[in-house]
């Protein structure tokens, strides 16, 4: 009973010193959310230039990153956090039975959802009129580095050695890359033609190391943009988007290119729209993707937006009961292609069902910004579980999140009201 005393006398003296209010935890949030995304580049420098790693050390650095974004969220704690908690919760008492069901624990399978409400809280404990500056100062760093592989793409390769990174840390082979020859990612040269014919042959990936997250990343920052122009001014919104343009080019990426256009022209209707109507993009893509499969025959084993979407379909197709409630390791290796099949057979029908549903309604649509961020997030997750599981990464999840949790955290209400509660 002291013991429980003297904790809490602990806490109630570091409230009342003021740090917990100190410019320390008002930044913390935003250079967490940094570190988080650029921490593999930062890893590939050290594997490259000083000594090889392992995927121990990587694991552990991003263990590192996600407890201390945890234990900065909840020392700014409110109320609104509580529900979020208890998602967590069962997130990890899922894990806890599917490793008794199965035999075998998997904490990559718990690390992989777990994100999603760590960032959440740490973006609903940033101080907001950090927001913008934490990603305009994202946005310059990506552009610098990435225009460094552009011009400069022997220095950018003698510093990263992104290949030998993922071979020492992935266990990657490099029989599985396109051209073994290149210290670049798998997938920065392709057997077939650029999406923009007009680059060159190389695909960008700047700090991210990879083309696709590149392109993920990019998608979060037209929906931020769309969301948040009112809030970033004319001369940082046109920053944005021209920097962005160039960033998709580079990348090559075709869901990246889809997904924004996508995001784009729904930011013009979405406020106007049923409230907690982003529910609906994810059951609605699949039924139209198994109709669409059905009516049109999609075959799989092209690397094309076609070929995976029917990936999916098929895989889907073969799932038993034991996939479906998420207790068999029959599949998970299959799913590479389809974040969709990935989630359900790590995470089970239910819980998908679940996380889906609290992604969609555990949200505050009060503002313009909320509710168009909130549908942009859903469109982006949307598409991309159709034919990948790469929006799982921190490296673009952890922005994801945490812009949507600061969102939800603050806003100014009157300038973002939302048409139909004006005049309310």
């Amino acid at each position: 009973m002291s013991d429980v005393t003297s904790l809490s006398n602990s806490n109630a003296n570091f409230r009342s010193s003021g740090l917990a209010n100190s410019w320390l935890l008002d930044v913390a949030p935003s250079a967490i959310v940094i570190a988080a995304i650029m921490f593999n580049a930062g890893l590939a420098v050290v594997n490259a230039n000083v000594m090889a790693l392992t995927p121990s050390l990587v694991m552990l650095v991003e263990g590192m990153l996600t407890a201390t974004a945890l234990a900065v969220a909840l020392l700014r704690w409110r109320p609104e956090m509580a529900p979020i908690v208890v998602v967590m919760s069962l997130i990890f008492l899922f894990g806890v039975v599917r490793a008794i069901a199965t035999g075998e624990l998997q904490p990559k399978y718990i690390r992989d959802v777990m994100i999603i409400p760590v960032f959440l809280l740490l973006g609903m404990a940033s101080s907001e009129r950090y927001l913008v500056r934490t990603v305009l100062f994202i946005q310059t760093v990506v552009l610098a580095v990435f225009l460094l592989e552009s011009f400069l793409p022997d220095i950018h390769s003698a510093i990263f050695k992104i290949q030998e990174y993922y071979i020492n840390t992935r266990g990657t082979r490099a029989d599985q890359f396109y051209n073994s020859n290149s210290d670049l990612f798998v997938s920065a040269t392709r057997p077939n033609a650029r999406y923009f014919p007009w680059v060159n042959e190389l695909r960008m990936s700047s700090i991210f190391l990879e083309p696709v997250s590149l392109g993920n990343y990019c998608s979060i920052i037209v929906a931020f943009t769309t969301s948040c122009f009112r809030r970033i001014g004319l001369p940082a919104t046109i920053y944005l988007a021209v920097t962005t343009v160039l960033l998709l080019m580079g990348c090559d990426g075709r869901l990246a290119v889809l997904a924004s256009v996508i995001i784009l022209a729904a930011a013009f209707v979405t406020p106007y729209l049923p409230p907690y109507s982003a529910i609906i993009y994810l059951p609605l893509a699949g039924l139209t993707l198994f109709s669409a499969a059905g009516l049109f025959g999609l075959k799989s084993g092209e690397d094309d937006f076609a070929g995976r979407l029917a990936g999916t379909v098929e895989i889907i197709h073969r799932f038993e009961l034991p996939d479906l409630l998420g207790i068999s390791e029959q599949f998970v290796n299959s799913t590479v292609d389809s974040g969709l099949a990935y989630l359900i057979v790590t995470q089970s029908l239910p819980g998908l069902i679940l996380l889906w549903t609290f992604i969609a309604w555990h949200v505050s649509e009060k503002t313009t910004e909320q509710v168009r961020f909130t549908h942009a997030l859903c469109i982006y997750l949307t598409l991309s579980m159709l034919v990948s599981y790469s929006l799982l990464t921190i490296k673009t999840a952890a922005l994801l999140w945490f812009i949507q949790g600061a969102l939800q955290a603050g806003g100014d209400a009157e300038r973002n009201q939302i048409p139909a509660l004006k005049g309310a």
